[in-house]
């Protein structure tokens, strides 16, 4: 919980200045732990896409903009042949949030009276308008939040992911299996359970259960974000577990599993395996790419180096022994474009690749740093925003990707440079995340 007067002092970072850097960690009784991620599902559901898309607008916007900007007017619709459209046009089918083309009475939506919305943010590129339909009311969530959803389920899912599915959910299951397999084998007393941070629902039943075994020491580990942020722990989680906890129990907040060297060693492994498949002496350059964030102050950006500097010497020193031309960059996915970035303070993912092209490197290797397992992102969102400087990408091609117990490797090419995405930590580099997650449990219940 953090008082209103460090609120005033600190802002979104209060939760980090007050609760993080102030905390007792001292184990007190039985103990409990609660390991998480951010629960996106196998499958489409748009209580995950609402709530989440909620929770950036809501975290983004001042308090007295949000009741202006997080309106419901009624039932958003997209057409899943033209999702992007900027203008006004005549949809062919409308899709709403929860998949329904039609509205209550089954009448196709595009026969029903409709209105077109322009983008939101009209200046940049990556927003689009939608089509509201007001003839039953509203829609049940905030129109941003609906048009978001609306385009997840009837591009993303039926259109871009040939099973309907994303892997996001099983590759982090068996992450949660295996460190606590691990973990229960090294402390057979502790209850382990798992939770999803994006759901304060989900957060109080974890935290509920602990409490009604008796613990008196609940232990919270993200296991999801190498690097904590205020967006998604300090100014969020941590302190709606603390105000819910109310002192019925001692939180203890482990840190960041980026500090552990382990999850550097995954990257540096990953490399080198995608190196050894590279014709001798090809030139390269490698692009170690972060998911981006548009906040002008955020601690991840103060605590970043403690996971970034181990990864990019663990990677120098593979390509230390590489025989060929090579450089090395970090990048952003999100937010370092001219219309977030335009002072250029930042190097796009995209530019990476540009400068790739330019330099007439034979191949970009991006290796993503930020995920452990694929997801609507990776998979589409972002990957439309980078790879369109390359001639054989088409945001239109489904994605095919059916073994999730191996890394996704794409490739694409233009001109003389071919790159390679060389996907997340899973399949055999699950490894390296699971003993990332145990190590840095181990630093707190070490010393019982």
């Amino acid at each position: 919980m953090v008082h209103w007067l460090d609120q005033l002092r600190f802002g979104k970072q209060a939760g980090y200045e007050t609760i993080f850097k102030r905390q007792n960690t001292k184990l007190i009784g039985k103990t409990g732990v609660i390991l998480a991620e951010i629960g996106m599902p196998e499958n489409y559901d748009f209580s995950f896409y609402n709530q989440y898309m909620y929770h950036v607008f809501h975290y983004s916007l001042p308090f007295f903009i949000r009741p202006l900007v997080l309106v419901d007017r009624g039932i958003v619709l997209i057409d899943p042949d033209n999702p992007l459209a900027r203008e006004s046009f005549s949809p062919k089918q409308l899709i709403d949030a929860r998949g329904s083309f039609t509205n209550r009475n089954g009448i196709p939506y595009v026969d029903c009276e409709i209105r077109w919305r322009n983008p939101n943010l009209p200046k940049n590129p990556w927003d689009h308008g939608y089509f509201l339909y007001k003839g039953e009311g509203k829609g049940g969530a905030p129109d941003l939040c609906q048009k978001t959803s609306a385009k997840v389920k009837g591009w993303y899912f039926d259109r871009l992911l040939p099973n309907k599915k994303v892997p996001w959910e099983y590759q982090h299951r068996l992450i949660y299996e295996e460190c606590t397999e691990k973990l229960r084998r090294q402390f057979p007393d502790i209850h382990f359970i798992q939770a999803y941070y994006s759901n304060e629902q989900s957060l109080y039943a974890a935290t509920d259960e602990l409490l009604s075994k008796g613990c008196q020491t609940i232990i919270y580990q993200c296991y999801s974000n190498p690097v904590y942020s205020d967006f998604e722990e300090y100014a969020t989680t941590i302190p709606c577990l603390a105000s819910y906890i109310k002192g019925r129990a001692n939180l203890i907040v482990a840190d960041q599993i980026g500090n552990q060297v382990q999850l550097a060693d995954g990257i540096a492994q990953r490399l080198q395996d995608v190196l050894e498949r590279l014709p001798t002496r090809a030139s390269i350059i490698v692009i170690l790419s972060n998911h981006g964030h548009p906040f002008k102050k955020d601690t991840l950006d103060q605590r970043a180096y403690l996971y970034r500097q181990p990864v990019e010497s663990a990677v120098r020193e593979v390509l230390a022994n590489y025989p060929g031309k090579w450089e090395l960059t970090w990048s952003d996915d999100e937010f370092a474009d001219s219309y977030w970035d335009p002072k250029n303070t930042k190097l796009d993912t995209r530019e990476a690749y540009s400068y790739a092209i330019q330099k007439n490197f034979d191949y970009a290797i991006e290796l993503p740093t930020e995920f452990f397992g694929e997801n609507t992102d990776t998979m589409i969102f972002h990957a439309m925003k980078k790879y369109d400087v390359f001639n054989d990408y088409d945001r239109n091609q489904p994605v095919e990707y059916f073994d999730w117990d191996k890394p996704l490797m794409r490739t694409f090419h233009r001109k003389n440079t071919k790159a390679i995405y060389a996907g997340c930590l899973v399949g055999s580099y699950r490894s390296y995340v699971v003993n990332a997650i145990v190590s840095s449990l181990n630093e707190v219940l070490g010393d019982r």
